[in-house]
């Protein structure tokens, strides 16, 4: 196997591991295809000796760092040891003797006990760490204190708002820079938005004026921020909305079902209790279903794999973003020749023996590339839209990325005047936060 040299390593990344000697703790807000794995792999090569914990989703953990490392002649003595699977497993990981030690999210519950002691810290998708009430960040904030070093790294810092920063920029400086409590980081820079007419609790915040500004001067100093476009040469990413009518029969089905929450399928009741489950039964329908309370689903229309079937008639190569399961089983049969994500479908899809593969947001959004050069174009369809911009972002990334030659075509399946209008906005919107945030903090 053809080893990579340091020499291989681009300008940017040079700058960052440089301008790293001088800052024990910071953020690497780059872009997917960026390379920010084997960026913190070289400071970390490069520091005193010293244990290293990484800590990243499941399928990063799995499957990115120790591969990584023997790619590149100057981190191929770096031994990591993967602390994954049964408490067994992981205990015996523990005991290897390593450099770096590689655990999921959900684990350092169980590693808070373990009386081990690690001398640099790696928070790989730091955005999975923006909510302070949960277990993992509880975890991680009681062990803070025992890295000499803490780096967090995504490119997605503000998934849903500029308050996703705080606990990330907490996890750095303990809360110097914007405050030690979310309270605290309320007052100063935040307003209360929408909140319960009747008992007065709040349900969103926003920005004060003149907040963001502050926020961005005040955390500059420790982030690195750079986009793939600027230092990249990307194929051209196209997005299309495919905004498709419903008809007579199925409009008025969804019209009516909208206004009374409520809709008679067959001999089935289906009913939305609240605004919220209203709106996720909406985007079932535009998907051509609704799920009953038991899990199972009834069919109401086929206007989008139709719609969907006429669009992949080419035979470009797609990858194709589902949400439901009820989608997936229709895919399936509408398409099957089409493969669900794994390592065997990866490895068919990037040889280009495999036109059709089929993602869920969730399976696909982290740690996995999808390029595809063997067409004139790869696609991208987004058969369901996920809420989260996060998702939504790495999804298209995982293709649009370095090392795809070919452009991309990025495909958006909307009924018309429909929820999924809806959920277009909100994606767009949230894009538009962090690609602001991104901006402001600019390293290079």
């Amino acid at each position: 196997m053809h080893l990579l040299k340091r020499s291989d390593l681009h300008a940017y990344q040079l700058a960052i591991i440089e301008k790293a000697k001088s800052m024990p703790h910071f953020a690497a807000f780059l872009d997917m295809g960026l390379g920010k794995s084997v960026t913190i792999l070289t400071i970390l090569a490069d520091s005193p000796k010293g244990k290293a914990l990484i800590v990243a989703p499941l399928s990063v953990a799995r499957n990115v760092w120790a591969q990584e490392v023997q790619k590149w002649e100057h981190l191929k003595h770096l031994k990591v040891s993967l602390v994954l699977g049964s408490e067994k497993e992981r205990l015996a990981a523990l005991k290897e003797k390593a450099d770096i030690y590689v655990i999921n999210n959900d684990n350092l519950k169980w590693l808070q006990w373990q009386d081990e002691r690690f001398k640099y810290l790696v928070i790989d998708e730091s955005s999975k760490f923006k909510d302070p009430s949960t277990q993992r960040f509880k975890a991680l904030k009681k062990m803070l204190k025992m890295f000499d070093r803490r780096i967090i790294a995504t490119g997605t810092p503000t998934p849903q708002s500029l308050q996703n920063i705080w606990s990330q920029i907490g996890i750095l400086d303990l809360g110097a820079r914007l405050g030690t409590s979310l309270t605290k980081f309320r007052d100063v820079y935040l307003t209360p938005d929408q909140r319960n007419r009747h008992t007065n609790v709040i349900y969103s915040w926003k920005l004060k004026e003149g907040a963001e500004e502050k926020i961005n001067e005040k955390i500059k100093d420790i982030c690195f921020s750079m986009k793939a476009e600027d230092y990249l040469q990307l194929p051209e990413l196209s997005v299309i909305d495919h905004k498709l009518d419903m008809d007579h029969t199925t409009r008025h089905k969804y019209d009516k079902f909208k206004e009374d929450m409520v809709i008679e399928v067959r001999d089935n009741t289906i009913t939305a209790v609240t605004a919220a489950v209203l709106i996720n039964k909406l985007l079932q329908f535009t998907s051509g279903v609704l799920y009953k309370e038991d899990g199972t689903w009834e069919h109401i229309h086929n206007t989008k794999m139709d719609y969907l079937e006429d669009l992949l008639e080419d035979g470009t190569p797609s990858l194709i973003f589902y949400h439901y399961k009820s989608s997936l089983e229709a895919l399936k049969t509408r398409f099957p020749d089409a493969e669900v994500l794994s390592d065997q479908s990866i490895l068919k899809w990037r040889e280009g023996r495999l036109k059709l593969i089929l993602v869920h947001p969730q399976s696909g959004g982290v740690g996995i590339n999808l390029q595809n050069n063997h067409w004139h174009t790869t696609n991208v369809v987004f058969y369901d839209l996920p809420w989260s911009s996060e998702l939504y972002q790495q999804g298209i990334k995982r293709v649009h990325r370095q090392g795809q030659e070919k452009p991309v075509i990025v495909h958006r399946l909307l009924m018309n005047k429909s929820a999924d209008e809806q959920v277009v906005k909100s994606l767009e919107s949230k894009i538009s936060v962090q690609e602001l945030v991104l901006d402001a903090l600019k390293y290079i």
